[in-house]
């Protein structure tokens, strides 16, 4: 495939994207073979499927609020395959933090990429929401563990006073 043709492609891709249409993305890109696919084309199979994951083709998931799992990690596998590549790009820390956001029920990944993002390119509004996201998602999670620990702490406390009681 020749540049022109590529470019062409690439902005029908974008255009399905936006239209909701990851699975045609998917179909297209998939039709290429892999060691004939771009840096771009590889990014933009991994976008495919973080959003048919979270999103679903036509919206499908805002309806059900179902995420699948393993398309994100195949849309992580894609992006690890053009690590070199991608590590000072700003679009590839953005993807990679979203299918981790999306992937685990932790932050703490997503915001590091979230942040080479933003380094990157500070002026970019989507990075800076994605960092101040990720920082109160890390916040809730920092919160909610210490009440978990609370909790804890409480029962073992209970328990003990109840052997003692017991005791007697």
């Amino acid at each position: 495939m020749n540049q022109a043709e590529e470019t062409r492609l690439l902005r029908k891709i974008d255009q399905w994207n936006e239209a909701d249409a990851f699975s045609r993305c998917i179909q297209v890109i998939e039709a290429i073979p892999e060691k004939e696919r771009s840096y771009q084309l590889t990014l933009k199979l991994s976008r495919a499927y973080s959003n048919l994951a979270v999103l679903g083709d036509n919206g499908a998931h805002s309806r059900d609020g179902e995420v699948d799992g393993k398309l994100l990690w195949h849309a992580i596998e894609l992006l690890e395959s053009i690590r070199p590549q991608g590590e000072n790009d700003p679009y590839w820390n953005g993807r990679m933090g979203y299918a981790h956001l999306m992937a685990h029920s932790s932050s703490a990944i997503a915001y590091e990429y979230g942040k080479r993002w933003l380094s990157l390119f500070p002026e970019n509004l989507d990075a800076q929401k994605f960092v101040q996201d990720c920082e109160q998602y890390l916040a809730e999670e920092k919160r909610l563990a210490l009440d978990m620990k609370e909790r804890e702490e409480i029962i073992q406390s209970e328990t003990l006073d109840d052997k003692k009681e017991d005791a007697k």
